[in-house]
This record gives structure tokens, C-alpha cells and sequence, in this order.
């Protein structure tokens, strides 16, 4: 299995990120990675690494390089770089995953560019008019809900939204092992007749599919234990993914100049070392790996441009499960099945 990386599009330094890679490569026995930019950068990384003699050559080994001149910036216009960047590593990696010289295709680069390169290289699924962006959300069992479109497509009709409970169902099955996924649609309330015309009409029709839909959630239940999978569109996504990590921020903040302020309070923290590294494991979002790009032909994960050493890792590893699962001709065959194509 040959996954290819776009580590050179990320924002952290790309030495600690392909040993990440390297890291994937350890735990994972069937797999190559294909690092995708500029191949004198990273042999010159790859020097470095072997030089410390952390990792064995068995491992080292199973680096392979796709060569590319050019890298999509953060600040970069998704729609118009394509035009001005052909040689870019997003667009030779896609590229190189349509053709079949890879099974999966991994970046922690500019999301944007990365979901409208996917469509117009790969291609949607056939039934499928917009992608979804899928994230796992730690929830209060310290285990994890899927939240799906996180910003892929910002307007959506309700037949969107239909197709991204299917391919929802399908990504928790495959990835948690949820024999039967619990389907919600996120809303001001839980009751039917809550929202817009909009979301009345979706809610109505979602109930008719044979899918295990459970009516409407609310924003507090993306981190509860109602729901396997909560749907909306990406615009209200994305918000609710950024106000998340925002407010994640915001209490460790909080609590760490609070604790500042009293010195006994500090004096304890040892005791509680292990409870807070639990605590940290559960909620930390790079151990899921990046988001899937679903709805397109292809296994695409985007990674947050912060991404570090362990979501490279597990990003890797969750490409290389999907890959395995064959998640992407499920998605095919199930929206078949239900008469969605």
C-alpha cells in the first residue's frame, strides 16, 4: 500500500513531520510512504534522521519520493492557484492517486485548495454533488462522535445532506467498528418542529431512509453520547469545529493562570499527573489523524495546518485503514443501495 504525504505543505517544521512518517511506517508493516514535494529537501531531512540512528533501516527504507517543484500556501486563493501552481505537491499528489501510483492521498496543507483540487482531479462520487469534510469530536466517554461537513461545503440541499448521513454511517462503521451508527442532525432543538423550512424538510426526509436516524441534536451533544455521527452543513461545521478548539484554548488558558495564582494549588498538580495525562490522550485531536474528504473518488485526508509529529502518524495510519476497509467503494455501493445514485 502506497500512501502519499504532503508534508511540505504544512506549517510545522517538516523535519519533526517526517518523523512523524516514520513513526507510521513502525506500526504499520504493509505500507510505503511517498513524501510529495521537493525530493532533495527531504533526502536531505531523511540524512539528518539517519544520522541520529533513531529509526532502523528496515523503516527507512520504506520512504519513496514523488517529486514536485512548487507548495500551495495557506494564504494561496484555492480557486485560482491551480492555474498558477500545476507542479504544486497537492496537485502531483492527486494526480498521482487518480492514476494509481497511490491508494491514499494525505496533506496538512491549504484545505481549501485541497477539497477543490480533489473534486475537479478525482472527480465526485457518482450521486454525490458536494464533498464532505468528516472530524471526530472526543465525547465524554472519552471516546468519539463524527461530525460531518466541517467546511468542505458551506450551502448544502437537503439531498446533500442525505448522502453525508450515508457516508457518515459508513466512515464510523468502518473506522470505530459501530455495527450501527446513530445518525443525528444538528438543530436549535431536538424536536421536530424546530429550525427552518429547510431543516423541517431534511428531518422529514431523512426519517423515511432505513438509516438508524435519531431526529434532531443540539450543539451540546457533539461532545455527548447521544449520537455516533451528527450532520450538518459545512458552514455551521466549520463554526462549531473553530468555536471547539477555540473554547479548548480558552479553559486551559484560564486554568493555568488561575493555578498561577495559587502556589499550594501548583504543589498538588504532581498528584494528578496521571488523571490530566489521561484526560490529555482522550481529548487530544491529533491521535484521530486528519479529516476525510468524502464524496470524492479517492481516499483524501487533510490534516490541520498546525499538525504535528502525531497527526502525521495518524493520519497515515487512518488513510491506511480506510484503504484497507475499502470505505470509498462502500460509500459507492451504499448510496446505490439506497437508490441515491
Amino acid at each position: 500500500m502506497r500512501i502519499g504525504v504532503d508534508i511540505i505543505s504544512g506549517e510545522r517544521d517538516p523535519l519533526e513531520l517526517v518523523e512523524g512518517a516514520l513513526d507510521a511506517l513502525k506500526e504499520e508493516q504493509d505500507i510505503t510512504v511517498v513524501l510529495i514535494g521537493p525530493k532533495e529537501t527531504y533526502e536531505h531531512l531523511l540524512q539528518k534522521i539517519q544520522q541520529q540512528k533513531r529509526y532502523p533501516e528496515n523503516v527507512l527504507a520504506k520512504i519513496d519520493f514523488l517529486h514536485a517543484t512548487e507548495v500551495v500556501t495557506m494564504e494561496d486563493d484555492p480557486l485560482n492557484v491551480m492555474k498558477q501552481k500545476k507542479d504544486a505537491s497537492i496537485y502531483v499528489g492527486l494526480r498521482a492517486h487518480k492514476e494509481g501510483q497511490l491508494d491514499a492521498f494525505f496533506s496538512p496543507g491549504n484545505t481549501g485548495a485541497i477539497v477543490v483540487a480533489a473534486a475537479l482531479i478525482l472527480g465526485r462520487v457518482k450521486g454525490v454533488k458536494k464533498p464532505a469534510l468528516a472530524t471526530f469530536m472526543p465525547n465524554i466517554k472519552g471516546e468519539a462522535n463524527i461530525l460531518l461537513d466541517v467546511g468542505a461545503s458551506a450551502e448544502c440541499e437537503p439531498s446533500d445532506y442525505v448522502k453525508f448521513c450515508v457516508m457518515g454511517e459508513i466512515y464510523s462503521r468502518e473506522m470505530l467498528g459501530i455495527e450501527k451508527p446513530r445518525i443525528g442532525l444538528l438543530n436549535i432543538g431536538e424536536e421536530e418542529h424546530k429550525g427552518t423550512k429547510e431543516m423541517k424538510d431534511i428531518h422529514r426526509f431523512l426519517k423515511e431512509l432505513p438509516l438508524n436516524f435519531i431526529g434532531n441534536v443540539e450543539g451540546g451533544d457533539i461532545f455527548g453520547t447521544k449520537a455516533d455521527v451528527i450532520v450538518c452543513d459545512g458552514y455551521i461545521g466549520n463554526i462549531a469545529l473553530k468555536t471547539a478548539e477555540g473554547a479548548a484554548k480558552a479553559i486551559s488558558k484560564l486554568l493555568k493562570e488561575a493555578l498561577k495564582k495559587r502556589p499550594l494549588a501548583l504543589l498538588t498538580i504532581p498528584f494528578y499527573k496521571g488523571a490530566l495525562d489521561e484526560l490529555k490522550e482522550k481529548i487530544d485531536p491529533e491521535r484521530y489523524g486528519g479529516a476525510p474528504l468524502l464524496g470524492v473518488n479517492g481516499n483524501v485526508y487533510i490534516g490541520h495546518g498546525a499538525s504535528g509529529k502525531d497527526a502525521i502518524r495518524y493520519g497515515i495510519k487512518a488513510a491506511a485503514r480506510a484503504v484497507r476497509h475499502q470505505v470509498l467503494s462502500k460509500i459507492h455501493t451504499e448510496l446505490e443501495e439506497f437508490h441515491l445514485i
